[in-house]
């Protein structure tokens, strides 16, 4: 029976054979290409800033032209597109592509101009370059392609936090532990979140394949905070489970959140018939608790080969169904245009919530700013 050690000493025990050629992919979570972080970056990216430098005004599609609805509508125009510009304004990564430092909002509280940010807004991550060699090697058979939702299935970093809640400094710190078997694979991921003892532990089961097919995730609380997946959370159901489907290459096809006998969320992936890229990808969230991008239970996501999104649309469970979100009424689809540097990043987005590019303006554009080491 395999002792639960932690995986530094399995590590150093099993050596080479736990990286045979079936594991041949990084473990290690890209935190510039991840679904989970709402990061999409190519190259030796240092920063990047986002802000919107035009939203139409007045909003035609909103709900009243009365100066405060159209202050709330402009405000939901920028919240309803977060999905395809991204996680934060600011983003800054080291030369390892780790995430340094996290920012939501600049002061005004808006994504409208660039000004100064809100550094309660921000978050600071700080690596165990110790604990970050060790875990970068552990491989996967799969390997990371945006945006895929395989998050909880790779390896985190620990990492520390440093923060001023406005009484006094601290730093919240997020552990991870794995356990791995004789033949290189993942057991057991032990999350300890900002806890002295265990949050959750989650189990890895694997096809004939090689590759994960089901994580058992069960909670190791008295009194658990829900656990979070795909934009929705729940109680820890006892059979709450993601379970992992794939195509005739290996890739990965379906995530299915199931939990207290119920689906509660998944995501399927369609690709290209020629080229290695997701081009469709198409969500459903049963909770409630969705977001507020989430209009409707179910949506697709169109993306181009360089993964950003080129479509947004909303499926209606019934025909004629209201799309409304906080002050303005949607149409079905939101489009999108990007300009792109020579790392094929974009640099300015074209938003069109009023009908197809070649049939209307944009409502609103963005722009990012982008900072690479090798310049």
């Amino acid at each position: 029976m395999l002792n639960k050690i932690k995986y530094i000493l399995l590590l150093l025990m099993f050596g080479q054979i736990a990286y045979s050629q079936v594991f041949a992919e990084d473990a290690m979570l890209d935190y510039k290409r991840s679904s989970a972080y709402i990061n999409n970056y190519h190259g030796p990216v240092k920063s990047a800033y986002y802000y919107y430098t035009y939203v139409i005004d007045p909003v035609p599609f909103a709900v009243s032209q009365s100066k405060t609805i159209q202050s709330y509508a402009r405000h939901s125009i920028m919240l309803q597109n977060r999905k395809a510009l991204g996680s934060g304004i600011y983003n800054e990564f080291d030369q390892e592509g780790r995430l340094k430092k996290h920012v939501i909002s600049n002061l005004n509280g808006s994504y409208f101009g660039k000004s100064d940010f809100n550094y309660r807004t921000a978050s600071t991550y700080i690596y165990n370059e110790t604990d970050w060699a060790e875990k970068s090697k552990i491989k996967l058979k799969k390997r990371q392609i945006y945006p895929v939702n395989d998050y909880d299935i790779l390896v985190k970093p620990n990492t520390e936090k440093p923060y001023d809640h406005g009484y006094g400094s601290d730093t919240l710190k997020y552990k991870y532990d794995y356990i791995i078997d004789q033949n290189g694979r993942i057991l057991k991921e032990i999350n300890y979140g900002r806890a002295a003892l265990p949050f959750t532990e989650t189990e890895y089961i694997y096809d004939n394949h090689n590759n994960v097919k089901q994580l058992n995730i069960r909670t190791k609380q008295k009194d658990p905070i829900p656990f979070f997946f795909l934009d929705t959370e729940t109680g820890f159901c006892p059979d709450l489970h993601i379970a992992y489907e794939y195509d005739f290459k290996d890739r990965m096809s379906q995530v299915t959140y199931y939990g207290c006998k119920d689906t509660l969320a998944f995501e399927k992936y369609a690709y290209h018939p020629e080229k290695d890229y997701v081009k469709e990808r198409t969500r459903y969230i049963k909770s409630s608790m969705r977001g507020v991008e989430h209009v409707t239970p179910t949506m697709i996501f169109y993306h181009n080969e360089n993964g950003d999104i080129i479509e947004k649309k909303f499926v209606r469970s019934y025909p004629n169904q209201y799309l409304g979100a906080s002050s303005i009424v949607l149409r079905e689809s939101i489009y999108y245009k990007y300009e792109y540097d020579k790392y094929n990043n974009w640099v300015k987005c074209y938003i069109y919530m009023e009908g197809r590019p070649e049939e209307s303006e944009p409502t609103a554009i963005a722009q990012r700013d982008l900072e690479y080491y090798d310049s």
